[in-house]
């Protein structure tokens, strides 16, 4: 009798483990893009919503400097991140490789934060962005930092993600970015909604921009947070289960 008690009472836990498990598994939550688009230096002032791509480099021997900026609501989270990622997929074919990209979040000190909008954004009224006038060959000549060269506002933007290699690209692939400093910038947020600015990680030669696909025009970004279960949920789960497999013995 005894054992038969031991051997339910260790049946009960394994079963009260596996719920546990099952409902950490349960708390993973993709959330998609609602805002994307991109800027371009040489063409300041142009909103490229409606392209059917979005680009991301910084020429130093031309007058090209494309950020993408994109948002996401996070109302669908009920508690911490353990681990986030942010993922993108390729619109178009490159065998290019030796190319890396950053991603930045914007802080909630940026007035515009979760007020940009994907139709009316450009890269004279971007928010992340100062931009001075100079080309990134002019920065570069005179000796300016990278940070300068890509009109950086550094004070109202977060490093999440730097100089992540890129390459080949592969249409329809995905790319994705993640790190703890992310997970870390999503627990941050107190208003329901983050944003992002994806950069060329290094300076480069003009060509091989990383592309990708716009939410209107192909597979769009997609954020992956899995959230640390709230300590009481997991008990009362766990004491449900235990006590439902020893009634069932």
């Amino acid at each position: 009798m005894k054992l038969t008690r031991i051997s339910c009472g260790a049946s009960a836990l394994l079963i009260a483990l596996a719920c546990l498990t099952a409902s950490e598994s349960a708390l993973a939550v993709s959330i998609d893009v609602t805002h994307d688009t991109w800027v371009r230096e040489d063409n300041a002032d142009s909103n490229r919503n409606g392209n059917d791509q979005m680009n991301a480099r910084t020429d130093i021997d031309g007058d090209d400097n494309d950020v993408i900026l994109l948002r996401f609501p996070t109302s669908a989270l009920t508690a911490d991140a353990l681990t986030a990622s942010l993922t993108l997929y390729w619109q178009r074919d490159d065998s290019g490789t030796g190319n890396s990209l950053s991603l930045w979040g914007l802080n909630e000190s940026d007035p515009d934060e979760t007020a940009w909008d994907e139709t009316t954004v450009t890269y004279n009224n971007a928010p992340g962005l100062i931009p001075d006038g100079l080309d990134p060959t002019a920065e570069s000549g005179m000796g300016h930092t990278d940070d300068d060269i890509r009109d950086l506002d550094t004070a109202n933007l977060t490093l999440l993600v730097e100089n992540q290699p890129y390459g080949p690209q592969v249409t329809n692939d995905p790319y994705t970015f993640s790190s703890m400093a992310l997970a870390d910038f999503i627990n941050a947020d107190t208003n329901g909604e983050v944003s992002f600015l994806i950069t060329r990680g290094e300076l480069a030669t003009s060509g091989n921009q990383a592309r990708f696909w716009p939410r209107e025009s192909g597979p769009g970004a997609v954020l992956d947070v899995t959230q640390v279960p709230e300590p009481a949920a997991i008990v009362l789960m766990g004491l449900a289960c235990a006590g439902l497999a020893l009634r069932r013995r």
